[in-house]
């Protein structure tokens, strides 16, 4: 790349985010003023629930939309833009990006589980309550995932995965871009951080501490999102992950398989110190990921 394509891409990038940041920066204070209250705090009423449970869906557009922006205000063209889905040869990746979140979630929900709650609740709860009512409020909480949440995740995933990280990718080492842009997406959620989506507001050193954590989590996702996006040329893979890591995480299953008693024995616990639990998990992932992503890179 020289000097001048390098100019060029920057300056793409600093539009792309400039415009991706917009809407959350400037709608979410907003939002929390109109309700009284911050939408996504623990005390948050019905009306704030409301608010946040549906612009939480469409703020997720938000990164596609600058993308598109950014491609006409540019004049860069709709070329290379990762929306084939190049499923021939690359199926084991679609399959992989639903599982293998899922398999996260799952394990995660039992080191909660052993952790937070009590022992006896722990070892029996598997053994009692209906299993087809679990097994059916599983699949529906799937296909839910799946179909309703696919659409606002494949909307990050086109900006995030399809646009900002190739071009990162172009301006540096894929370890450092994998970094940069998992900050990049970490710090677009901090309004939503600030307003107690994710951790809540009920913890030591709010919201700094909040907003840390979820770099630290994004960077790890955005480890695994670029591989799946690097290996098939395409976002859907991502965004199906997305999907089941914003609908089917460890508290979604934890609601569905826990018996009632386990679940009013369970303490309150700080979100920071759930991440906490969640966060070498993810780190696993990511890493390997890495791993897989450099392999190929040396194959080259």
């Amino acid at each position: 790349m020289n000097t001048k394509e390098k100019k060029i891409t920057i300056l793409r990038l600093v539009i792309f985010c400039v415009l991706a940041y917009m809407p959350l920066y400037v709608i979410t204070p907003i939002l929390n003023k109109m309700c009284g209250e911050l939408i996504f705090s623990e005390n948050a009423n019905n009306y704030s629930i409301m608010i946040n449970n549906t612009y939480s869906l469409f703020i997720m557009f938000a990164p596609s939309v600058a993308l598109l922006l950014t491609r006409l205000f540019t004049k860069e063209g709709f070329k290379n833009t990762y929306l084939r889905l190049n499923i021939k040869g690359n199926i084991r990746y679609y399959i992989a990006s639903i599982i293998i979140r899922l398999i996260a979630s799952f394990i995660i929900m039992f080191l909660i589980w052993a952790i937070f709650i009590d022992g006896i609740s722990f070892r029996i709860t598997f053994l009692i309550g209906n299993w087809q009512v679990k097994a059916s409020n599983f699949f529906f909480q799937l296909g839910y995932s799946l179909l309703i949440i696919f659409l606002p995740a494949l909307g990050e995933e086109w900006g995030w995965r399809g646009y900002m990280m190739p071009k990162l990718m172009k301006l540096m080492p894929k370890s450092l871009a994998i970094i940069i842009g998992g900050i990049i997406w970490g710090l677009w959620h901090a309004p939503l951080t600030i307003s107690g989506h994710n951790f809540g507001i009920r913890y030591k050193f709010y919201p700094w501490l909040g907003i840390l954590i979820m770099c630290v989590f994004c960077i790890f996702m955005n480890a695994f999102l670029t591989f799946l996006t690097e290996r098939t040329k395409s976002v859907y893979p991502a965004a199906l992950c997305h999907a089941i890591n914003n609908g089917m995480g460890d508290y979604v299953l934890l609601q569905i398989f826990a018996v009632p008693t386990a679940l009013y024995k369970m303490p309150y616990v700080p979100g920071t110190i759930l991440a906490l639990v969640r966060l070498p998990v993810l780190g696993i992932i990511a890493l390997i990921s890495y791993l897989l992503l450099m392999r190929k890179e040396k194959e080259k």
